[in-house]
C-alpha cells in the first residue's frame, strides 16, 4: 500500500498542471502616463458631441399610429423635412421643427410645432440616436410643450 501511495504521489508531481507562459494568449493592458492630461481617454473621457445632428433634411416620414388619452388613431400623415427647421405635412402646410441633442444622452429631442395630427399644438419627444438610419420611431412619447400633462405616443416610419 505504501508503494502505491508513493507511485501515485510521483505521478501527481510530474503530471500536475503547468502554467501558461504569459503573453502567448494574454496582452498586458496599456500603461497610461501620469502626465497625460486626458488620462488616456479620447475626448477627455466624454462622449463626443455632434454639432450637426440634423440629418432629417430631405427625408419623408409617415405617421402610422398615435395613442392619446382619448383614442388610438392611424392617420397616415406624411411629414417632409424640407430644411434644417421646417417641414411640410401632407405636401401642404409649412411648419417649423427642431432636432437637438439631449445633454448627458445619446438621444435627440424632436420638437414639432403646430403639428395638427396631434391637435395643432407644439409637441416634443425623445427619439433614439439612430432613428434616422433605422428609419423608424416606435412608441415615442411626445409631450405638449405648453401642457406637460398632455402626452401622445407615436409611431413613424421613414419613406425616403
Amino acid at each position: 500500500m505504501k508503494n502505491l501511495i508513493l507511485i501515485f504521489a510521483t505521478i501527481l508531481i510530474f503530471t500536475s498542471c503547468e502554467k501558461e507562459p504569459y503573453g502567448q494568449y494574454h496582452t498586458a493592458p496599456e500603461e497610461i502616463s501620469a502626465n497625460d492630461p486626458n488620462g488616456g481617454f479620447i475626448y477627455n473621457g466624454t462622449l463626443p458631441t455632434n454639432t450637426s445632428v440634423n440629418n432629417l433634411v430631405g427625408t419623408k416620414w409617415l405617421l402610422t399610429k398615435y395613442v392619446s388619452a382619448f383614442a388610438t388613431d392611424f392617420p397616415n400623415d406624411t411629414i417632409d423635412f424640407v430644411s434644417p427647421n421646417t417641414y411640410t405635412i401632407n405636401s401642404g402646410a409649412v411648419r417649423t421643427y427642431q432636432l437637438s441633442s439631449l445633454p448627458l444622452s445619446t438621444n435627440y429631442e424632436l420638437s414639432l410645432y403646430y403639428f395638427f395630427p396631434f391637435g395643432g399644438s407644439h409637441y416634443s419627444g425623445e427619439v433614439g440616436a439612430t432613428f434616422i438610419g433605422d428609419g423608424e420611431i416606435n412608441n415615442a412619447e411626445f409631450q405638449d410643450i405648453q401642457n406637460s400633462s398632455s402626452t401622445i405616443r407615436a409611431w413613424f416610419v421613414k419613406l425616403l
